[in-house]
């Protein structure tokens, strides 16, 4: 997203705090903020006839489908509520952009489903009504759901998000190469130490002269951070009081010792840095072609890599070529836990979030909590895990036969349980992740710092300081915009 996005909404904000009005929450909702606007749970059962909600999405190919079956059952299922999709572009950040655009003028959907970035914005909007207010008025046990992930999307102790779609990040590994180089093909590198010790094998051993494959996407490094519980801005990785206001980069030690890590890696011959490219698949085809023997990528990419590998992936649909024909029959692709900068295991969450607007007919927000119930009960959140990769929410459906005979059964499936095991176990519900109302800016802050870091020459503290600078202009212009 471009920055001109928060002038769009500082606009829009003005326009709907009058009827919206929507803010932190009190003791009940959970903050120290304005009290939390009411969910209007009568509206529906007055309504007349079925009560249509737009619910506006970017999903595509197979997440996309799985998603119009189970709007499809839900439409099926009960005459209350007619769900309809729309697709709003092929990227969360056109999704988000359209949404913002939209705001002046209302003309915004019953719902929403946004990437995990956009959950500070979304607050602040002024256009969504808290999941935390239906949640009190409806007597809704959030225990049932994943805590990390509760308290990933609660902002002011007012839990935001209808819905989660959840993901973290694998090692994904060559096991071949692993055999070849005297490396337990069972036991994948846990630590930046580690994966430097594999790939030192593998280079000595003549496997390949360039180990690890690396896209230096932006949230790989906010997850290494997190999972060493080291912010990546201040005030409690603006999970505090007042939220985040500035980065916190530049005499950050961690920071430090991971692009340090990088920029070593890189210049011993055993790591190939990508620039980011959204929607590439370089990385994956370096490991296919066996150019490359590790890399670290999110959890969500299971099923396409095991696709792909499988020779059951139309390259078209990722939008990607192959130059020469790639031989896939001796490979051994294996998948651990993150690898992080001390411990093994180590993240954050990461995915997408469905949020309610609170700007239609008190009917209509009615009816799309009834579906956000729809998309947290096990028959749904089972069907998006084995159709969309996502991982669970409610804590139970990994319980359910067919997720754990996928789970048991399947290359993609086995991959999918050890991130589930990561996101239940590795990750403190504490420090789940940053905060950040200008995060799309952040996002590119360090995809600058890491590009200059790995292309343009600078040293790892240089590359720490052009993060630090541009993400507190980013935030000083957040601030100007009225958030």
């Amino acid at each position: 997203m471009p920055r001109r996005r928060h002038a769009v909404a500082a606009t829009a904000i003005a326009a709907t705090l009058v009827i919206a009005g929507c803010g932190g929450g009190g003791d009940d909702g959970g903050g120290d903020g304005a009290a939390l606007p009411d969910c209007p749970l009568d509206a529906l059962a007055t309504a007349e006839g079925p009560v249509e909600i737009v619910v506006w999405h970017s999903q595509l190919a197979e997440t996309e489908r799985t998603l119009e079956a189970l709007v499809a059952e839900y439409n099926g299922s009960q005459d209350e509520v007619e769900v309809v999709l729309e697709s709003q572009g092929s990227s969360y950040e056109e999704l988000v952009r359209k949404f913002t655009q939209a705001i002046p003028t209302r003309q915004l959907p019953a719902a929403v489903v946004v990437d995990d970035t956009s959950t500070q914005f979304m607050a602040d909007s002024g256009v969504v009504l808290p999941a935390q207010s239906c949640v009190d008025a409806d007597d809704y046990d959030l225990s049932q759901f994943l805590p990390t992930a509760v308290d990933y999307y609660t902002v002011d102790g007012a839990f935001y998000s209808g819905s989660a779609n959840l993901g973290t990040a694998l090692t994904y590994y060559n096991k071949n190469h692993f055999r070849r180089a005297g490396l337990d093909p069972d036991d994948p590198p846990a630590t930046l130490a580690e994966l430097r010790a594999a790939a030192e094998a593998i280079e000595a051993a003549g496997v390949t002269t360039t180990p690890m494959v690396l896209s230096l996407s932006p949230w790989i490094i906010e997850f290494w951070l997190t999972g060493a519980e080291a912010p990546v801005v201040d005030n409690d990785n603006g999970r505090g009081e007042g939220g985040a206001t500035a980065a916190a980069l530049a005499d950050n030690d961690t920071a430090d010792e991971l692009l340090t890590w990088i920029a070593d890696m890189q210049a011993d011959g055993l790591l190939q840095a990508l620039p980011y490219a959204e929607g590439g698949i370089d990385q994956y085809l370096a490991l296919a072609s066996q150019n490359a023997s590790f890399t670290v990528e999110s959890s969500s990419a299971a099923t396409s890599i095991a696709a792909f590998l499988e020779g059951d992936l139309d390259l078209a649909e990722v939008d990607a070529t192959v130059e020469e024909p790639t031989d896939l029959s001796g490979l051994d692709i294996g998948a651990g836990p993150f690898a992080g900068v001390e411990a093994g295991g180590r993240g954050q969450v990461g995915g997408a979030a469905w949020y309610m607007v609170n700007t239609t007919p008190p009917e209509v927000q009615a009816a799309t909590w009834e579906f956000m119930k729809f998309l947290n009960g096990e028959e749904a959140q089972v069907q998006l895990n084995l159709g969309g990769s996502y991982l669970p929410f409610l804590r139970a459906a990994v319980d359910d036969p067919r997720i754990e005979q996928e789970w048991s059964s399947t290359l993609s499936g086995r991959w999918l349980a050890t991130a589930n095991q990561m996101l239940v176990d590795g990750i403190d519900p504490a420090f789940p992740g940053p905060l950040i109302g200008p995060y799309t800016e952040a996002r590119l802050a360090i995809r600058e710092g890491l590009e200059a870091l790995a292309v343009g020459g600078r040293t790892p503290q240089e590359s720490l300081q052009l993060m630090q600078d541009e993400l507190d202009a980013a935030f000083e212009q957040y601030r100007d915009e009225g958030f």
